[in-house]
């Protein structure tokens, strides 16, 4: 094995795996995989590895809006002026999705959209029922870069169920917080509906339009005249990139130098964030003249296999629609010394009040021996 002169350590390795090499696939995601070494790396004895990612290329190939994700939008047309329909699941009220309860489901198709072609695609698919014609304009306004709703069937009401999601156990189902709500804060609206003597529900976003259509303004459900068209704008800023904010290369090799707050700030087996600096199509690249920043110290004696997974920043799996990336993980040998096990806080408290107890014996033997000295040249 080669090593450096000057500090007496192995030279620095640098493993390249290309997950189309995998040795074993997990959950049928090439993103998620174990790849075995054919020769084994041995660490010496007395030392120890820093390692780091030396480079990555991988496609932007996966999508900001994916099934199971973020493509869930639960509506219910009921007449003006009247509230949705609800039914109680396990203590809480969601839509009621009997025949007579009105309840549609739209599922956004997959793909990367921006703000204006989503606000095509929820216009085009949110219908009233039985006409099936669009039951609301949506659009995008760039200035405040939020979206804005305003129902164009005279006497429906339509209103989101911007929750319904956190029933099928996924969270995260719902399009919310990429339409500007935010899922466990969700204001609403100036139309609120109210259960019968109950508050409001905790979604309650609906939007009317008069039952008759008059140049001019109209009269909303609670008495106050506005223009026809007018517009409600969503709570939040729409995030088209909700659901995948960064990319996180995580191992195996991970050993206790990263903590992340998506776990309430414990140890995780992230190795290094990959972030979006490129547009979908392109290639995020991580160069060595940046990827080699942040190293781990590896205590282990031997690798024989490096298992590697990309995720979201909420630990799901990324799905590069069938297309492969490339890794390279850079290996540093360090010499370890055998150093004592530092003390604990109480320790240190504890020798510092023992070191100035020593220091005043000291000085009280000093000013004993001063005084001595001064009686016996009075005795003279």
């Amino acid at each position: 094995m080669t090593s450096y002169a000057e500090t007496e350590t192995p030279a620095s390795r640098v493993l390249y795996i290309n997950s189309d090499n995998a040795t074993t696939i997990y959950n049928n995601k090439d993103t998620d995989f174990e790849f075995v070494l054919e020769e084994p790396i041995v660490v010496p004895t007395h030392h120890a590895i820093l390692a780091s990612v030396y480079s990555a290329e991988i496609p932007y190939s996966f999508y900001n809006f994916e099934i199971g994700r973020n493509t869930l939008l639960d509506y219910q047309i009921s007449g003006f002026g009247n509230p949705a329909n609800y039914v109680d699941v396990g203590g809480r009220d969601t839509f009621n999705f009997t025949p007579a309860g009105g309840c549609y489901r739209f599922i956004v198709p997959e793909g990367n959209y921006t703000p204006p072609t989503l606000a095509n695609v929820l216009k085009a698919g949110i219908l009233t029922a039985p006409a099936g014609v669009p039951c609301l304009d949506i659009k995008y306004n760039p200035v405040k870069q939020k979206f804005e709703f305003v129902c164009i069937v005279p006497g429906v009401r339509c209103t989101f169920g911007l929750q319904n999601g956190l029933f099928s156990g996924l969270d995260g189902d719902d399009i919310n917080e990429e339409i500007g709500f935010d899922l466990n804060n969700i204001q609403g609206d100036p139309f609120f509906e109210l259960a019968l003597g109950a508050p409001p529900f905790p979604w309650n976003n609906g939007y009317t339009r008069p039952p008759l259509v008059v140049p001019g303004v109209g009269i909303d459900i609670n008495n106050g005249p506005f223009p026809t068209q007018n517009y409600l704008l969503a709570d939040d800023v729409a995030d088209m990139n909700s659901a995948i904010r960064s990319l996180f290369i995580r191992t195996n090799l991970s050993s206790q130098s990263v903590l992340d707050s998506f776990i309430g700030g414990g140890f995780s087996n992230i190795f290094c964030r990959v972030p979006l600096n490129a547009l979908p199509g392109e290639t995020l690249r991580i160069e060595p003249r940046n990827g080699d920043i942040h190293k781990l110290l590896l205590k282990t004696k031997t690798i024989t296999s490096v298992s590697i997974t990309l995720t979201n920043q909420r630990n799901r799996i990324i799905d590069l629609n069938g297309l492969n990336f490339d890794v390279s993980i850079k290996l540093d040998f360090v010499a370890v010394k055998d150093l004592p096990e530092p003390m604990n806080v109480r320790e240190q408290i504890d020798k510092k009040i023992a070191e100035k107890d020593l220091e005043r014996i000291k000085e009280d033997k000093e000013a004993e021996k001063l005084k001595e000295k001064k009686k016996s040249k009075k005795k003279k």
